[in-house]
């Protein structure tokens, strides 16, 4: 009998043979218990030790799981207990991992919920922003409430063949949206940082400051060594567009950083933190968000000493300077017809060369990416919609909760 595949979250595990299926006498509350063995090889020695780290960071958390084997336990769980046991032999190595699972309920009997912010970014420039949603891919029934309706969709083909994503606009204020998902779809269009090619589930776990990559599917940004900081590559259906950063602060610009932190790690939504030492003393502090959904990263520096803070596109780029609308935009389409954008929303400096910056400052906020279509982008795929969509992003939490 060959082994099964368990997925928990983004966590894939070998299935054990045994389950426990338990009821909760006083409380009515199931649960389930289920242990199992992860070995090296097959994973080599960095792979083995980064699951574990993320099976310890399963805890408290609200998952899907989908089980191979035994389907019938398919479902929405929350973790409450997690464990594993390391063991170092010259010739192997393996861990043993133990879950406790607190059953949600099965995926026809559950509705996720997104708790949204009732608040839109601060601005200069008088903006309302767009509030807009995405539910992960194969969500059906979204339903927001009765006191309105969004105003439209857009739908967002995404890589790696994960399908088509649908972005919800014009989502009323106050509302918590509720929609249905199969477990496995549930994995479909979420937020994905990897490191060294291996997706990780946990937060403050060991990182390499290179290595990694940050994607949503239509959205991917890595880290660069030399030419530029941060690579940003937007998926366009058929090919990324493609646009280097750098970063100048504290009177300076930055080399490689010496540091990345996970701060935040849910389907819906990612956050990171890159931190770069400054000369002879100070920092700087560049935060990474991206979203499921988006056609942008979010972006914020701080840095310990006042200064010109910019952004500059690596090699140059031919922009429309729309900063008093607050943001520039490529002139031209690239080579897959697509068109660079950045911006902020507090009043900065722009240029016709690639270059948005804030003088005598230790913060400045942005977002970037790329205007799918270029001259001639769908609807809700504009650069001043993008713009009003950075404006727009709500905070969300997602949670499981009975029908």
């Amino acid at each position: 009998m060959s082994w099964g595949t368990l997925t928990i979250g983004r966590l894939y595990l070998r299935e054990g043979y045994d389950l426990s299926h338990q009821v909760n006498a006083t409380t009515g509350e199931q649960s389930v218990t289920i242990e199992g063995l992860e070995s090296s090889p097959p994973w080599t020695e960095a792979q083995l030790r980064a699951r574990q780290e993320d099976v310890i960071a399963l805890y408290d958390r609200a998952l899907p799981v989908v089980f191979e084997a035994k389907d019938n336990h398919t479902g929405f769980y929350t973790v409450s207990d997690t464990g594993s046991k390391l063991t170092d032999w010259p010739e192997a190595e393996f861990f043993g991992w133990n879950l406790s699972l607190k059953r949600v309920g099965t995926e026809n009997a559950v509705d996720m919920e997104s708790r949204l912010a009732s608040v839109v970014r601060l601005n200069s420039f008088a903006l309302t922003g767009e509030r807009w949603h995405a539910p992960a891919v194969g969500a059906y029934a979204y339903f927001v409430g009765t006191g309105g309706t969004p105003s439209g969709t857009v739908s967002r083909i995404l890589a790696d063949g994960e399908g088509t994503i649908t972005v919800y606009r014009g989502i009323p204020a106050g509302v918590n949206p509720t929609w249905g998902i199969t477990a496995p779809n549930y994995l479909l269009g979420r937020v994905r940082f990897k490191a060294d090619s291996q997706e990780r589930s946990g937060t403050g776990i060991r990182l390499s400051a290179t290595g990694w990559e940050l994607t949503n599917g239509l959205v991917r940004v890595t880290p660069l060594a030399s030419s530029g900081i941060l690579k940003i590559e937007s998926w366009d259906g058929g090919a990324y567009s493609s646009t280097s950063l750098d970063f100048a602060a504290a009177g300076g610009t930055l080399a490689a950083f010496d540091s990345v932190t996970l701060l935040k790690n849910d389907f819906e939504c990612v956050v990171l933190r890159l931190v770069k030492s400054l000369s002879p003393s100070g920092r700087v502090l560049v935060d990474l968000t991206l979203r499921r959904g988006s056609r942008f990263v979010e972006g914020f520096v701080q840095s310990s000493a006042s200064n010109t803070i910019s952004l500059t596109v690596n090699g140059g780029l031919a922009t429309t300077n729309n900063a008093a609308s607050g943001y520039i935009v490529a002139s031209g389409d690239d080579a897959a017809g697509n068109r660079y954008i950045m911006g902020s929303p507090l009043t900065f400096t722009g240029s016709t060369g690639g270059v948005i910056s804030l003088a005598s400052t230790t913060e400045f906020a942005f977002f970037a990416g790329h205007v799918i279509g270029g001259g001639s982008p769908a609807s809700g795929d504009g650069a001043t919609t993008i713009r009003d969509q950075y404006i727009g992003s709500l905070a969300e939490q997602t949670l499981a909760v009975k029908r």
